[in-house]
């Protein structure tokens, strides 16, 4: 459900988060030094708590709403994602991440091309599945950013000069490597450029990607070398 207008830059991403649940204990839980506590992480794992169907109910809820239908469509695009609400349990000296079950958080990012600049805005809203209501929704106002408008960049052309566009929205091409064969959502470009293709402001579909593929990244650059993908074109 993206709008067509001057440049579509990304398509609808209707994407499930998944939720990660860790235990992390602690030498000492509250230290009479903050300096010497040291942290260390026991275990890992990753949860599905809600379904695909209870994702796509709570965006839809969301969405429904008259004044998130007004702001979406005064947008270029934008993205959904539902995901989970945790509680932090304490055990033994075990912190636990749980989540919450019957309890969703929407994530809405709007983009707008104005041109030299681009802007965001993020909508956050909590649905009660049990009840099919939303019980609290925060809107950001919109960010304006300066935005370069030329051909792609190359990896090695952006970091020659990173200051000059950190903050900046660029478009790099380059080759994929190191997808799925790290921790995290990222990969390399061109061996230079980290590029993570789900963080605070959008989560990128990457699934038709595999390393050695070229690639066309439109996203937000932080010095001296990350690019926070928006949308992510193979060629």
């Amino acid at each position: 459900m993206v709008k067509p207008k001057r440049i579509a830059l990304l398509g609808l991403l209707l994407l499930a988060s998944i939720g990660f649940a860790f235990a992390a204990q602690a030498t000492s839980i509250l230290p009479s030094n903050v300096e010497d506590a040291e942290i260390k992480i026991q275990s890992t794992s990753i949860t599905l708590i809600l379904s695909e169907q209870q994702r796509q109910t709570a965006i839809n809820l969301v969405l429904a709403v008259p004044q998130i239908q007004q702001l979406i469509s005064a947008a270029d695009s934008y993205t959904a994602v539902a995901s989970e609400i945790f509680d932090i349990q304490e055990n033994n000296g075990f912190i636990t991440l749980v989540p919450k079950e019957g309890v969703a958080k929407v994530t809405i990012d709007l983009y707008t091309d104005y041109g030299e600049e681009f802007g965001e805005q993020t909508i956050t809203a909590t649905v009660d599945l049990t009840q099919n209501t939303i019980t609290q929704t925060d809107i950001d106002p919109q960010i304006r950013k300066p935005k370069v408008q030329t051909s792609p960049l190359l990896p090695q052309e952006l970091l020659q000069t990173p200051e000059e566009y950190d903050g900046v929205v660029v478009t790099v091409t380059g080759k994929v490597s190191l997808l799925g064969e790290v921790f995290g959502y990222l990969f390399m470009l061109d061996g230079d450029l980290t590029v993570f293709y789900s963080h605070q402001d959008a989560s990128v579909d990457v699934s038709n990607i595999q390393n050695g593929d070229t690639v066309i990244v439109t996203g937000k650059f932080a010095a001296p070398n990350n690019l926070y993908a928006l949308s992510i074109q193979k060629t």
